[in-house]
């Protein structure tokens, strides 16, 4: 019974690691990305290709149907650097998404899947998966006074 139970212990454990994610609480946030070089097939771009990064967030607690539907997603910029600075509307747990748009020497434009940062695969090795979360807590009110009726 013992070992039974150690054995669950464990399994929990290892579990809540494995799908811990970070939040960052921060009204606004700078996200950043590494660069593309290279294609879905892993053939180095063109140097004729033009890449730009599209910046998307959702809110997390609502969800959407699809995470790689941008018509469900709020869209931040498009963006030739490697990081966004990205102001939340409102205070909840956004997740922000990132996908590169390829135009080639021949105006064909094609897009990448949007890799999202509470996806393990997606986010950083060393920082892992994480969400953002506003913070707000109101001021104290100040002076205060009787009003002298």
């Amino acid at each position: 019974m013992k070992k039974i139970f150690l054995l669950v212990l464990f399994v929990l454990f290892v579990g809540t690691l494995a799908c811990g994610q970070s939040v960052y609480y921060k009204n606004e946030a700078t996200l950043q990305w590494d660069a593309v070089t290279v294609d879905a097939a892993g053939n180095p771009l063109l140097p004729t290709d033009t890449l730009t990064y599209e910046v998307y967030i959702y809110d997390y607690n609502v969800g959407v149907a699809d995470p790689q539907s941008t018509s469900e997603l709020t869209f931040i910029t498009g963006t030739p650097l490697l990081e966004q600075l990205i102001v939340f509307p409102y205070r909840t747990t956004w997740a922000a998404g990132v996908r590169t748009k390829l135009v080639d020497s021949g105006e064909t434009t094609t897009y990448s899947v949007i890799a999202w940062c509470y996806i393990t695969e997606d986010a950083d090795v060393v920082s892992g998966p994480f969400l953002y979360s506003p913070f707000g807590t109101p001021a104290k009110p100040e002076d205060l006074r009787d009003s002298g009726m």
